[in-house]
């Protein structure tokens, strides 16, 4: 993808930080977001656009010595500044110590990409540049943007109150992925005449993350046969091994049991009891809040309206890809294995419309999300033992259930198929949740599919 999409908001947001430094004094941004996101492409695109007005240095922050580092380091220096620097610098404090005297009579922009590696390198770069920046930051002209893809360690380098760096940051960028409408858009620029099913199978495998559309895209898949078989190479499709890395990184040596876990998710034990049941574990109440809270990689869902401490609890992955990862490559690793890549693709092609499905709700739900129009969107569901007028166990599930601004109510079944919409059906599941929740109110009732995309 050569075109630059979207990010208006997040380019507008560094732009003014990099003024504030230019014309007033030192800003430090920090840039997160998950792998493949976007973050160097983004800063990449500051860079070259303000390129003219001052100079902008990049610094890579690999697992290697600290005096290799320091050294490529230094021949950006030189380059990019046409500076002087000293022959026997080995050292970052060193070196970012040279810069911030040079910001003192020039303005300029350091961008140090995979900032949290510095923890692989030297732990005490994150105190040096504390330090630094205390004593520099009023008299200097440096625009400072650090970015980093391992969620675990930025948290904890730039919130955790007993690190040097807490408080630091002038602002905090979180890079999201792409918007449905941005995803359109690139779809469209790909394949005039796309269909919502080539859409909606973009967004279950990649779930707008740039990295991964760009990958799919540059090699022409863009329908839904085309992309399931790119997942399904190897060779030059990263997708079989990339929720493991990524995710390997987060959790470190513990990665077994919450890889467990998210597999049990992603294939429908929503529960913390079902889960626990399914791997035989007694309580992983524990470990499904540090998924939650500290790694946001999966979310709690309750019914529209349920209390805090409400027990009917489930739980979902949140990103996308994962979902996908979960679903086929963990699960069918030893297919992967043994290189039966034409029986994964098989179990994929077979299973995606039931898995789609889901995804298509997903999609609703983020689209309904950017309109700003609304302030609660969930589902309902009702626990579990409730019965329907013929006596049978019935949990009158709502997929969607959302509260505009002006306080109006709405209900929406979702179908890939809108045949299979039953209006009576709803009327059903609505009148047994108004029972419970909103309770005399008008409730807007419509079933979405593949058509409302």
């Amino acid at each position: 993808m050569k075109k630059f999409y979207d990010r208006e908001l997040e380019m507008r947001r560094l732009q003014e930080m990099q003024r504030q430094a230019y014309e007033d004094y030192s800003r430090f941004v920090v840039l997160t977001g998950r792998r493949r996101v976007g973050k160097t492409s983004l800063v990449y695109r500051l860079m070259e656009e303000t390129k003219d007005e001052a100079p902008c240095l990049y610094f890579f922050v690999g697992r290697k010595t600290e005096a290799s580092l320091v050294n490529t380091f230094c021949e950006e220096v030189r380059t990019k500044l046409n500076e002087f620097v000293p022959e026997g610098i080995t050292g970052f404090r060193d070196l970012l110590q040279l810069l911030l005297e040079i910001g003192k009579r020039r303005r300029f922009t350091l961008f140090v990409d995979e900032f949290q590696d510095f923890e692989y390198v030297n732990t005490g770069v994150f105190s040096d540049v504390q330090d630094l920046w205390d004593k520099y930051k009023k008299e200097t002209n440096v625009c400072l943007i650090v970015s980093g893809s391992i969620f675990r360690m930025m948290e904890k380098i730039f919130k955790d109150e007993g690190q040097p760096l807490f408080g630091r940051d002038d602002c905090t960028i979180k890079l999201q992925p792409f918007s449905t409408k941005t995803m359109r858009e690139i779809l469209g620029d790909y394949k005039a005449d796309y269909t919502n099913e080539d859409l909606l199978a973009m967004w279950t495998i990649t779930g707008g993350v740039a990295r991964y559309i760009e990958q799919l895209m540059n090699n022409h898949c863009t329908n839904v046969k085309k992309m399931l078989h790119y997942v399904c190479t190897s060779g030059d499709s990263y997708f079989i091994e990339e929720g493991k890395s990524i995710l390997v990184q987060e959790f470190g040596k513990q990665y077994g049991t919450y890889f467990s876990i998210l597999d049990q998710i992603a294939h429908g034990d929503v529960t913390q009891s079902k889960i626990e049941a399914s791997l035989g574990v007694n309580s992983l109440g524990g470990q499904l809040k540090i998924l939650e809270e500290k790694y946001g990689i999966i979310k709690k869902k309750r019914p529209v309206g349920a209390k805090e401490g409400s027990q009917t609890v489930r739980y979902e992955i949140q990103d996308n890809f994962f979902r996908f990862w979960f679903r086929y490559i963990h699960r069918y690793a030893p297919l992967i294995e043994i290189q039966n890549l034409p029986a994964l693709e098989k179990i994929m092609v077979e299973d995606y419309p039931t898995f789609s499905g889901i995804a298509l709700e997903r999609w609703f739900r983020q689209k309904m999300m950017e309109s700003l129009r609304y302030q609660t969107i969930g589902g309902w569901w009702m626990p579990s033992g409730a019965v329907n007028a013929k006596g049978e166990k019935d949990d009158f599930e709502i997929d969607i259930v959302a509260e505009s601004l002006e306080g109006d109510v709405e209900a929406y079944e979702v179908k890939r198929n809108p045949q299979k919409y039953s209006p009576k059906r709803l009327q059903e599941k609505v009148e047994m949740m108004q029972r419970h929740q909103y309770r005399g109110k008008e409730v807007k009732m419509a079933g979405l599919s593949m058509e409302d995309m």
